[in-house]
């Protein structure tokens, strides 16, 4: 079985796709997990629309951020070997986690992500490199292996060209599987940050694992003017996100010694109401 982590907050222009991309997989046995960060349209009410006792609704009484939602469900409800993610304003195609829960099996890794089309809506330019889209569209392949040899390229980076460093590539998050044993080694996400977390783990897993990426795109990705990513506060390009991928040079150095910093599933006090239809 697989716990699928989704973490909402004001979603309700892609909620229902992006639901039903999950629940028309071809891998049917899954727990989908939603945490709602106090959405203020109709997220919550578009999620409750659906019937299926697959899906488990959490609904935040504050907004704590995507990753301490995602320590909250890892710690009090994920019960399954594996363990996926999937963001709101995105698509998984229908073999998704039937291919990766397959290759992480056959091949013994304990997280993979995959290949990704990529969507581009309101022209806006959201990442660093934007060659090869055609048609406002593009596939982007990630490395297929990745392991602790690329730690020092990430400290050298840090160190000497930041540029550089945001043009490393290691596993697009909305696509990760994970064995459970290997987030919980790791103690979660760093539930302090609302940004960039997600490469934080990745650098604490190659301390002593390998991250993998199957080469066919099973997940569409959205990019939009409302994305993160797009943000000026909190974008690709901004200063509090430079200030806390620096802050990343220790982890890169203690995790290239095999020693990763280890985290505590943190997520703030709030009231969390399980909802299960």
């Amino acid at each position: 079985m697989v716990d699928i982590i989704l973490c909402t907050y004001n979603s309700e222009n892609t909620i229902q796709e992006c639901i039903n991309s999950i629940l028309n997989q071809s891998y049917k046995d899954f727990n989908l997990y939603i945490f709602d960060d106090k959405s203020t349209d109709k997220t919550v009410k578009l999620i409750k629309d659906f019937n299926d006792k697959r899906i488990k609704l959490v609904i935040s009484s504050k907004n704590v951020g995507t990753y301490a939602g995602k320590n909250f469900i890892l710690k009090n409800l994920c019960k399954s070997k594996y363990v996926a993610l999937h963001d709101s304003d995105d698509i998984s195609l229908p073999n998704r986690l039937e291919y990766q829960l397959n290759y992480m099996i056959l091949n013994k890794i304990k997280c993979t992500g995959t290949a990704v089309y990529e969507i581009f809506e309101d022209h806006i330019p959201h990442t660093l490199s934007e060659h090869n889209i055609l048609n406002n569209e593009r596939i982007n392949i990630y490395p297929p292996k990745i392991d602790k040899e690329i730690l020092p390229k990430v400290i050298n980076t840090l160190q000497e060209k930041y540029s550089d460093y945001l043009s490393l590539k290691f596993c697009m998050n909305g696509t990760c599987m994970f064995e459970k044993s290997l987030l919980n080694e790791l103690g979660g996400w760093d539930g302090n940050t609302r940004i960039a977390a997600d490469t934080d783990i990745f650098l604490r897993i190659l301390g002593n694992y390998e991250i993998h990426n199957l080469k066919t795109p099973l997940y569409k990705r959205r990019f939009h003017k409302t994305s993160l990513t797009a943000a000026k506060e909190y974008g690709i390009k901004s200063d509090i996100r430079k200030e806390y991928n620096l802050k990343r040079l220790d982890v890169a150095i203690q995790s290239f010694k095999g020693c990763p910093p280890v985290r505590d599933f943190y997520y703030p006090k709030s009231n969390y109401t399980l909802c299960v239809e």
